[in-house]
């Protein structure tokens, strides 16, 4: 069975893989998409061709219409589409689709599925080039969809004002304003849900950003029926909400299941919302912050388009992304904002500005890569986002074996134009290969070592092994093979155990090291070998250094400020993990490590805010969910912590350490036999003994904690058992003293 997501960027998924290559083509995904959206899932080729080869004449386009027919049949089986005289259609049997999902859950007025099942515009960033029509039929469609999830989220909102529950209310106005900002219909409506959970500054919050929001935007003030809302929340009045229609207890919008199918993600509605929420408010504060008169250089450079006839060509474009933000990182007094939270916007129509503007950079270097059998062309253009100036503007070419130097030439270019200068005049990053076959697969690792995944880790793995084999003096690749190993570790993803992965780490970033000390990627390696070591000085000092040789790396600066927890040094971690955030807004485990840090200082509001930006960025990753769970726990909000919980252990239904929290959880609510069943589960696979130990702690079971503790490898968790507040109810306990000591002085703390 194949899941076709059509509701923000396009993807063609199977047994929660994601596919590549051929069938995901854009004239291939279009098709699946019109038929998709078709009435009764299926339209004449005719119509068909219309839409997707205009251009083309009738045995041309049925020519296309016929290979892209072929290659789906073939790839997805010969059932996906079927013929019915002159119509293709969709086989919604073979090939699920979310849109209509989306459609069954508005017709049978599941309004809570709907709202779950639209992740963003349809076709977000899609677009097919000289296919008005089919271009016009996509924002007909993209409008037709918004405005159905709007009024979704609406009568959700709606009834639980009926039911007198204000605080799931507020949930759905948050996502509803998220939806549409400047509606101020809508924003009186959550004003008004605000104020009658007890919120009223929050309210009041909520109704200056919209009236900032307005004058800024469109130059208006707010409608009068703000302003009076306004006046009687400051005048310290409760305002009613508006009288809604009485629904009987059978029209309360239903309980989503708490059981997820791998290929049609869900997740709960609060915990959207909420995260929803805080995000439009965090956006609409940036956005009207005041603005500095000469504000500092700073750029984002945006993923460089694929233009290659080859889709599968998307690790080349990205990779040169990836080196030239390296590149520009070096620039001193230059803010470039890192990968992840560029790669954020591919494929993205967003305005220039508006990307600016939540990047918090002036400067945008967008791009496009067409690289064939004839060699690499690249276009490139610097654009100033408060004006849409374009400062600068070029073209280059490159035969196949020469693509090395593109990356270093477009950087010196950038350069030139924002007229800045080098921390070393003389020289960028090198390149580190002069074989362009081992650079390729290097790029490729990186590619696939950046998707976080089980299956992208093992290519990554193969695709750094094979750039040694072409070049065994390459000290980046070593570098990456011996990061790669340790993430796939600390995920879960790896097959080896922990001295086979312990060695192989070791091996790979000592090579590195020994052929090129002045690769940062070789640095940030043996940081992690003399971390695992118990050497935290000597971890330091290597995080330092790869910092020097790469500043504009966002993970590792989130690593050294979690190593600066480690050791005590909660304030500078701080700093340092607000830095990496800055580089890297959209980072899903800078995010997670802000709010771990937030999490130790036991401000539990930026913890919660943090972890739900991760899981705002990415709605599929367990330790978010997590993470979140036990936050909400330590304030006391037990119903919201056990949805997260589950939500976790639904993503990820054998993980120790998920489970392990899940029964921290039940403990908290009181639900003893709950936590030790879940215990129990987490002890049976391969425990995680830190996060056991927790779990006894929250069960009031020092005996057990201080055993499992004892088992707890300290080089990764020290610094949760000298600052986690979990732990707290331990730490007059003369056993759990003497085991802090002791640790402190195996990790050279004392």
């Amino acid at each position: 069975m194949f899941y076709l997501k059509l509701f923000g960027s396009p993807t063609l998924e199977a047994e929660s893989t994601t596919l590549t290559g051929r069938p995901v083509q854009r004239h291939r995904l279009a098709l699946l998409a019109l038929l998709a959206l078709a009435p009764g899932r299926r339209l004449t080729r005719d119509k068909l061709i219309a839409y997707l080869w205009p251009e083309r004449d009738g045995e041309r386009g049925r020519n296309l219409l016929k290979q892209a027919t072929y290659v789906l049949r073939g790839e997805l089986g010969e059932q996906a589409l079927l013929s019915e005289n002159d119509e293709l259609k969709l086989n919604v049997e073979a090939v699920e689709a979310d849109v209509v999902q989306f459609e069954a859950a508005l017709a049978s007025s599941d309004f809570g599925r709907a709202v779950q099942l639209y992740r963003g515009p349809l076709l977000d960033g899609f677009f097919l080039t000289d296919a008005p029509e089919f271009e016009q039929w996509v924002e007909q469609e993209r409008a037709r969809c918004a405005q159905a999830y709007a009024s979704a989220l609406e009568t959700l909102a709606v009834a639980a004002e009926a039911e007198r529950d204000f605080g799931q209310a507020v949930e759905w106005w948050k996502r509803a304003a998220a939806h549409n900002p400047h509606d101020s219909r809508v924003a009186a409506r959550l004003i008004q849900a605000l104020a009658a959970s007890g919120s009223r500054a929050l309210a009041l919050q909520h109704a200056a950003i919209h009236q900032h929001l307005l004058e800024q935007e469109f130059g208006i003030e707010p409608p009068a029926e703000i302003t009076q809302l306004v006046e009687a929340l400051r005048k310290r009045s409760e305002p009613r909400p508006q009288p809604v229609p009485a629904t009987s207890k059978g029209d309360t919008p239903p309980t989503i299941a708490p059981v997820f199918a791998a290929r049609r993600p869900r997740w709960r509605s609060r915990l959207v919302a909420t995260s929803a929420g805080i995000m439009v408010l965090a956006a609409f504060a940036w956005a009207v912050r005041p603005r500095a008169a000469d504000p500092a250089p700073s750029v984002a450079v945006l993923p460089f388009v694929n233009l290659s006839a080859d889709s599968g060509n998307a690790w080349f474009s990205d990779g040169l992304t990836e080196e030239i933000i390296t590149q520009l990182s070096l620039v001193d007094g230059l803010k470039v904002i890192s990968r992840t939270s560029s790669m954020h916007y591919k494929g993205s129509k967003k305005p220039l500005r508006e990307i600016a503007d939540e990047l918090g950079v002036v400067h945008v270097l967008e791009g496009s890569v067409r690289r064939d059998s004839t060699g690499i062309r690249i276009t490139a253009q610097l654009i100033d986002a408060r004006n849409d100036h374009h400062v600068w503007a070029q073209n280059f070419e490159f035969a196949l074996d020469d693509g090395l130097r593109a990356q270093e030439q477009i950087a010196r270019a950038v350069t030139r134009a924002l007229e800045l200068q080098l921390q070393q005049p003389t020289e960028f990053a090198g390149i580190g290969t002069g074989d362009p076959v081992a650079h390729d697969f290097y790029r490729r690792g990186r590619y696939f070592w950046n998707m976080r995944t089980r299956e992208a880790h093992e290519q990554a793995v193969t695709n750094f092994q094979r750039a040694i084999e072409h070049d065994s003096s390459f000290a980046d690749a070593w570098g990456a093979l011996a990061n790669t190993y340790i993430t796939g570790y600390q995920l879960g993803y790896s097959r080896l155990s922990e001295e086979e992965t312990y060695s192989r780490m070791k091996w790979a970033a000592e090579r590195a090291i020994a052929l090129n000390d002045k690769s940062a990627e070789a640095h940030t390696a043996l940081s992690s070998v003399l971390w695992w070591q118990r050497n935290w000085p000597g971890a330091e000092r290597e995080l330092r250094r790869a910092l020097e040789l790469n500043p504009g790396e966002a993970n590792t600066r989130s690593w050294h400020a979690q190593l600066l927890a480690g050791m005590g040094r909660l304030p500078e971690a701080l700093i340092e993990i607000r830095r990496a955030h800055e580089q890297d807004p959209f980072a899903i485990i800078v995010t997670l490590n802000h709010g771990w840090i937030c999490f130790l200082l036991k401000d539990y509001d930026c913890a919660a805010v943090q972890q739900r930006k991760a899981i705002e960025t990415n709605q599929e990753w367990a330790p978010s969910f997590i993470q979140l769970a036990v936050t909400l726990a330590q304030q006391g909000l037990h119903e919201e912590a056990r949805v997260a919980a589950l939500r976790a252990a639904e993503l990820a239904p054998r993980s120790s350490f998920v489970l392990a929290d899940l029964a921290l959880v039940y403990a908290r609510a009181g639900r003893h036999a709950d936590a030790r069943e879940q215990l129990k589960r987490a002890k049976g696979n391969r425990p995680d003994a830190f996060k056991v130990a927790r779990a006894h702690v929250a069960l009031n079971e020092p005996d057990s904690a201080l055993v499992w503790l004892e088992r707890a490898p300290w080089q990764f968790t020290h610094r949760a058992v000298r600052w986690d507040p979990v732990l707290d109810p331990l730490r007059s306990d003369a056993r759990f003293q003497q085991l802090v000591t002791r640790i402190d002085r195996e990790m050279g703390m004392r």
